[in-house]
This record gives structure tokens, C-alpha cells and sequence, in this order.
């Protein structure tokens, strides 16, 4: 496959990932609080599956191009720190988003909900972080300045 399509692919998700995580942090999960006096629990099962639904594809994009980015002779070092970003993301997601998610589909739990936010907030902070650099890589590869 063509380094610059891998490139391309790869800013794509993750563009659409931080905007999505940012959303998810500003505005969705502090609304989560208020939810608390009707149905906690069914609000955070509809939440979880919708979220799955549509970050389940962009997040596969955004690993299995970033794998190949890796392992592509691309000639730039900032690849391994996006990369290393993106392990990061899913560490977050597998051990601490996932299973809070999960606690709070069962009843509402204030501790739960504010350490989600807080993993949440790595989460958003390395996809922010992880935007900018392949924005940079993407630049350089197409010659934009």
C-alpha cells in the first residue's frame, strides 16, 4: 500500500477521534451526572453502545495503520511517538474506560464516573497530542508548509 494512503487513513481516524473525544469529555460525560435522577444505567448502556458503534471502525483504522506506519520504511521518527501515543490510547481504553463503563451500566457510582472522566481525559489529552504529530507527518509527506 502507498506510505502516503497509510498516512492519509491513519490522520483521517484520528482527526475524527480526537474531535469525538473531545466532544465525549466537554460536553457528553459531565451530562452523565445529570442523568444520575432518571436512568443512570440505561442511559450509560444506550451511551456505551452508540459510542462502540462509532468509534469501534476508525479505532481499528487507527491501529492497523498505525502498525503498518510502523512498520514501513517511512522515513520520519516522529511515527514511533505517534505510535507510542496511540498504545497509550488503547492501555486507557482496555483498563480503564472499558471496565468503568461497564461498573456504571449497572447503577450510578460518582467515584466510577469521575475516574472515567479522568481516564477519559488521558485518553483525549494523547489523541490531541497524537493529531498534531501526524498532522506534522502528513505535511511533510505532501509537501505542505
Amino acid at each position: 500500500m502507498n506510505v502516503d494512503v497509510l498516512v492519509l487513513s491513519n490522520l483521517a481516524a484520528t482527526l475524527f477521534l480526537v474531535g469525538l473525544a473531545w466532544f465525549l469529555q466537554t460536553v457528553h460525560l459531565p451530562l452523565l451526572r445529570r442523568a444520575a435522577a432518571i436512568d443512570f444505567a440505561g442511559c450509560v448502556k444506550a451511551q456505551r453502545a452508540r459510542n462502540t458503534a462509532l468509534m469501534a471502525l476508525p479505532m481499528l483504522i487507527e491501529l492497523i495503520t498505525g502498525i503498518w506506519l510502523l512498520a514501513t520504511p517511512l522515513p520520519h521518527q516522529d511515527v514511533f511517538h505517534a505510535f507510542l501515543l496511540l498504545a497509550i490510547i488503547w492501555i486507557v481504553t482496555l483498563a480503564g474506560i472499558v471496565p468503568l463503563n461497564s461498573h456504571l451500566t449497572h447503577a450510578y457510582d460518582e467515584g466510577a464516573l469521575r475516574g472515567l472522566i479522568r481516564w477519559n481525559w488521558i485518553r483525549t489529552l494523547c489523541w490531541t497530542v497524537r493529531a498534531a504529530i501526524m498532522t506534522w507527518i502528513t505535511a511533510g509527506r505532501l509537501r505542505i508548509h
